[in-house]
């Protein structure tokens, strides 16, 4: 852009280059690059296209006689003039040409063509950069196009030009002197992973000796686990969302995409079964498992009004916990008494799951690092350092199993003394089950670490020498595209989820329209067509796309009206436009947010960009080295800040960039490049300008957007129902697999209750990724309503944290609940399915009911009523036990069996499976509790004065 001649090659939009650049860096493998340039190039190749029909549809349409006899007016006045060339194009910038059925049609094709960008950017975010480049070169090519008499299909040539020299220019670097493969890349991820891996199994040494007092929601411990877990699954969503690119590059080195690919199932396994092992902390500090109840047993229902919503209160609860405290400390086996035993018993399988993913962190490295290195005995140490530590986890595993489990129990001799002589009637069993549920889930992330470390192996010894290789499986960047979760949209502000959050499989299949059955002929299908149309009008995705399409047209028709085209080219209005556009959201609380960013970051840019001008240039047009040199000196913290900004904070970057580019672009265009028409000027003339349209633009699209607004919080609200109603599912799909007939992976596909075999773990772990991905998307949602402000009230945003945080532990319960399913020996489970308590057919009821009663308030802001049950550890307690009393002997033989089965490796499943349902029922619970608060409850006078005294009455004899 600085020398005369490329200056003069480029045209008056040289600086598009540069600005690109701050865009779409090079900053990535290859591949990627090369996929975001082509969605890029793909939207302004599209833009362009559908601008160019347009102009052919508007020649067409245009009236010639009116046009000859402005053509023949014009070449009169510049009759005699020196430089008729510029009366001439004076005209035409002027408005002289306009003419009213061409300029429709241009309208016509502009707002079909925004139309089309517009869904593109509310459906497919991973197409954002294609939609808002796109909608560029139809804005600019609509907006000076009517002014032409005649055709003018290279309007974008100066900006395709400049796009298309940067595009070279970063090749060139990304190619020559800083190349990187996706495969080398995605490597480096994984062995980042790994080592998040080890750093949550070496942290269960803090969590084990810390006291269960001190791991409480809020503490340091507890953020430093929350944190951990966070950042995995961030690590892992970032390599799932690369893979489909691994098979589409040339590379070289010893694994091609397939085997690093080949990796990726079983790293998600380990992720799944550490996040469940790192919410140990959670469970110890949970009311279940502190032993400290006092201050909570000592108050009454009566005492929290009769509005409230009492949870872990009632009679029952408070005597069954008092009667097990008693127990507890009795035979000193609180939990805080039994961790010391499981820390011991555990400590030389943690440290061998730890030693096993160091190996495989350096072996990883190895190939990634030695890709150019003739020979392979440094991977064959690898290779063995590798195999001597998987030979210490499994024999360390084994002797787990067989011995060391059986430390866990030491602290538990005497009550199984007392038990076996008959002298005790109730078991204080709680610290053991919560033990066995560390124990049981270190145990299967330990299986998972050895099948990560065979299949990395395997793969290891077959790949022994590096070779080219090959790009395959082009397939994949279509359903790549058709994703809605990605990295890239957060950063924009768009909404990787619609309002209508995507159904769960049990849902879609067995809901039914109340209002009428399926069409069955020709003219029922064509009325359900519009039905479907007219349903979807109504959807925020719909309503933006029109506004999208109304604040386009109405910021273009003042440069195609003749009174006002010339201002608005002098004054370059098409960016007011853009800035309308890009400034548009789904939801008021993200189009607020990014006010903020983008009026902030226009701001900042255009005072750095005044600065670095006049430092360069002074009072003159500059000169090309001082530019250099000064431009160069901003760039480096702008290139820095684009590079490594919190994601929440780039669309801010971006326009300090942008304005940056803009405002000595423009200086040095205006200055330097002759025979300009209508100069935007340098320097001051510029910074305020940009000021000015940007404002301009926001104000525009502001005002579409109080008609209606549409608000951030309700989608939240929604999404959080839609949440519950999927983890209602999952409940119930876990809880069909562990009461089904055989084992609960070999379910026989036979009958109607059973059409589809369970695919486990494959199909489950894809039901809990989708959840846990929603509930991220969840978190970015709640923090980004806040943006709304509080015009009607403050909006309770601390309650829906709180939800979430409930809906979290449901989820986690739940993958601790199929990870002891995957482990449950079948004959265990089909022996204990008569006297398991959570799985009482009327305690099952009560937790599915809770779920649609919360599910449905949410959905629809009704209140919930204060005599639906509010506790369901209390109705397990009566379900299990206090309903319906057995017979002596069934009870003595039921004790007798427990006795017998403590002591078995199989149990610790067992007893983790229970506890797992148990922490979803205290969850879900909370839950309850926290959408009475945001949705209200109908009060029954007198009920919670009479339910305290029924209980009592029936109180534990």
């Amino acid at each position: 852009m600085l020398p005369n001649k490329s200056l003069a090659t480029l045209g008056n939009t040289a600086f598009f280059a540069l600005l690109v650049s701050i865009m779409v860096p090079p900053n990535m493998p290859y591949q990627v690059f090369m996929f975001a340039i082509t969605t890029l190039v793909l939207g302004l190749a599209l833009g362009w296209a559908l601008a160019c029909a347009g102009m052919a549809a508007a020649l067409a349409a245009r009236d010639q006689t009116l046009l000859k006899e402005t053509l023949q007016r014009t070449a009169q006045s510049a009759a005699g003039l020196a430089n008729p060339d510029a009366l001439f194009q004076n005209a035409i910038f002027n408005g002289d040409f306009l003419d009213t059925r061409s300029t429709v049609v241009f309208g016509v094709f502009l707002g079909f063509g925004c139309f089309v960008f517009a869904l593109v950017r509310a459906y497919a975010p991973k197409l954002t950069i294609m939609s808002v480049f796109g909608t560029i070169a139809i804005d600019i090519f609509c907006s000076f196009g009517p002014l032409f008499p005649f055709s003018q299909y290279t309007l974008l040539n100066s900006l395709l030009t400049a796009v298309a020299c940067y595009i070279a220019i970063a090749l060139v670097f990304i190619t020559l002197l800083f190349p990187e493969s996706l495969n080398h890349s995605y490597l480096c991820s994984a062995v980042e992973l790994l080592d998040k891996f080890k750093g949550i199994l070496a942290m269960q040494e803090e969590v084990l000796s810390a006291d269960p007092h001190d791991v409480g929601p809020g503490t340091p411990l507890a953020n430093k686990t929350n944190m951990a877990r966070v950042t995995m699954i961030q690590q892992l969503q970032q390599l799932m969302g690369q893979k489909q690119f691994l098979n589409l590059e040339f590379s070289w080195g010893r694994w091609n995409g397939d085997d690093v690919k080949e990796m990726l199932e079983p790293m998600q396994v380990v992720a799944t079964r550490l996040g469940a092992l790192n919410g140990f902390a959670r469970v110890m500090s949970h009311s279940l498992a502190v032993a400290d109840h006092q201050t909570e047993d000592t108050s009454s229902v009566s005492d929290a009004g009769t509005t409230g919503t009492a949870v872990d209160d009632t009679i029952l609860l408070r005597q069954f916990r008092e009667r097990n405290l008693a127990a507890e400390s009795e035979f000193r086996v609180r939990l805080v008494d039994v961790l010391p035993s499981v820390r011991e018993a555990t400590a030389d399988l943690r440290a061998a799951g730890v030693a096993v993913l160091a190996s495989l962190k350096d072996l990883i490295v190895t190939v990634n690092t030695n890709r150019y290195k003739r020979g392979h005995a440094l991977q064959d140490a690898r290779l063995a350092e590798l195999d001597k530590a998987l030979i210490t986890l499994r024999g360390a595993l084994e002797e787990f199993k067989i011995t060391k489990r059986l430390i866990i129990l030491e602290p538990y001799q005497a009550v199984l003394q007392q038990a076996e002589s008959g002298a005790l009637n109730k078991f204080p069993l709680r610290g053991l089950y919560i033990s066995y549920v560390f124990a049981a889930n270190l145990i299967a992330v330990s299986n998972g670490i050895i099948s990560l470390a065979e299949e990395v192996n395997e793969t290891a010894m077959k790949r022994q020498h590096a070779r080219l290789w090959a790009p395959k499986g082009l397939r994949a960047i279509g359903k790549l595209l058709r994703s809605r979760r990605g990295a890239g949209e957060d950063a924009v502000g768009e909404d990787p989820q619609p309002e209508d959050v995507v159904e769960s499989e049990e849902k879609r299949e067995y809901k039914l329209d109340p209002d009428s059955r399926p069409p069955k002929n020709v003219l029922q299908r064509f009325a359900n067509t519009l039905h479907a149309v007219y349903k979807w009008g109504k959807t925020p995705e719909a309503l933006f796309t029109v506004r999208y399409v109304v604040v386009t047209i109405a910021l273009w028709i003042p440069s195609v009206v003749k009174s006002s085209a010339h201002f608005a080219y002098a004054q370059r209005s098409v960016w007011a436009l853009i800035m309308a556009q890009t400034t548009m959201n789904i939801y008021a609380s993200d189009q607020v947010y990014n006010y903020a960013m983008r009026l902030g970051g226009t701001f900042v840019g255009a005072v750095l960009g005044m600065l670095c001008w006049y430092i360069g240039a002074g009072h003159g047009n500059g000169n090309p080295y001082g530019l250099a040199t000064i431009v160069a000196a901003f760039l480096l913290p702008l290139a820095f800040l684009r590079n490594f900004a919190p994601p929440q904070y780039l669309v801010g970057i971006l326009m300090v960039g942008a304005t940056f580019v803009l405002v000595v672009g423009y200086s040095w265009i205006d200055g330097n490049l002759p025979h300009l028409f209508q100069n935007v000027g340098i320097g001051w003339s510029v910074a305020w300008r940009r000021w000015v349209l940007v404002m301009i633009g926001s104000a525009a699209s502001f005002i579409l957007m109080m008609l209606p607004p549409k608000s951030g919080r309700k989608a939240v609200r929604l999404r959080n129902a839609s949440v519950l109603s999927g983890i209602s599912y999952l409940y119930s799909h876990l809880t069909s697999l562990w009461l089904s007939a055989d084992g609960p992976f070999d379910r026989p596909a036979e009958g109607k209750d059973s059409d589809v075999p369970h695919k486990w773990p494959a199909d489950l772990r894809a039901k809990f990724l989708t959840l846990a991905n929603q509930l991220q998307d969840l978190r970015m949602r709640t923090a980004m309503s806040k943006w709304e402000g509080s015009i009607r009230g403050a909006w309770p945003v601390d309650d829906y944290n709180k939800l979430l945080e409930a809906e979290s532990d449901m989820l986690s319960s739940l993958v601790l609940l199929g990870g002891a399913l995957a482990n449950l020996d079948p004959d265990l489970r089909k022996a204990t399915l008569p006297y398991t308590h959570v799985l009482n057919p009327h305690f099952i009821s009560d937790v599915v009911s809770m779920f649609f009663l919360i599910s449905q308030s949410l959905r629809t802001g009704e209140p919930l009523h204060q005599a639906q049950y509010k506790n369901l550890s209390d109705r397990l307690h009566y379900h299990g036990g206090y309903a319906v009393i057995g017979s002596t002997a069934d009870a003595l033989a039921r004790k007798t069996r427990l006795r017998q089965s403590l002591t078995s490796y199989e149990y610790m499943f067992y007893a983790t499976a229970v506890v797992a349902v148990l922490q979803m029922a205290h969850a879900l619970n909370d839950a309850r509790t926290i959408v009475a608060d945001l949705c209200g409850e109908v009060p029954l006078a007198g009920f919670e004065r009479w339910r305290e005294e029924y209980d009592r009455t029936h109180a534990l004899a």
